[in-house]
């Protein structure tokens, strides 16, 4: 696959998610991966303000109503990052994402606060899927998924980052 089929020139990705990186090496990690993406595709990142409440479940809500209210304004597909989801290797990921391609589907991808999301928000996404089976804390799963995005554009154009 060369690059003009390559999952590059996909019409739109979002990664909506909750709250700023606090920490410098998320920071740093996920500016690498940004710099990477955006040579590639139209990619962008939308920080929903993180919940100020002391109990997780009305952080929970609180969150999960904002990220309703995001994804009303936007249109295409929705994948929700969440532990009930389905794992899929990196190579699966990418083919997902080349479908998307040709379809001509804008994707955006969910990823909640640390006390995850709600029922309402899974009931809007068209796909499910988890990064580990392991508990990730929100800002290494924000990592995580940006490599992986990038990996899976990679595997996309056949660059060999993915051996």
């Amino acid at each position: 696959m060369n690059e003009q089929q390559g999952i590059s020139l996909m019409h739109h990705i979002t990664l909506l998610c909750i709250g700023s990186l606090k920490f410098p090496w998320a920071k740093t990690a996920c500016e690498e991966y940004i710099g990477r993406l955006k040579h590639s595709l139209k990619f962008e990142i939308v920080e929903l303000p993180a919940s100020k409440a002391r109990e997780p479940e009305k952080q929970r809500e609180e969150e999960s109503e904002r990220i309703i209210t995001a994804l009303e304004k936007r249109s295409g597909i929705v994948w929700v990052l969440d532990e009930r989801g389905k794992e899929m290797t990196s190579q699966v990921f990418a083919e997902e994402l080349q479908m998307a391609k040709d379809r001509g589907d804008e994707v955006t991808f969910v990823l909640g606060g640390a006390y995850g999301l709600n029922d309402a928000v899974r009931k809007k996404a068209n796909r499910l899927f988890r990064l580990s089976a392991m508990t990730l804390p929100h800002e290494l799963c924000r990592v995580v998924f940006l490599e992986q995005l990038y990996r899976a554009m990679e595997i996309g154009k056949g660059s060999g980052y993915h051996h």
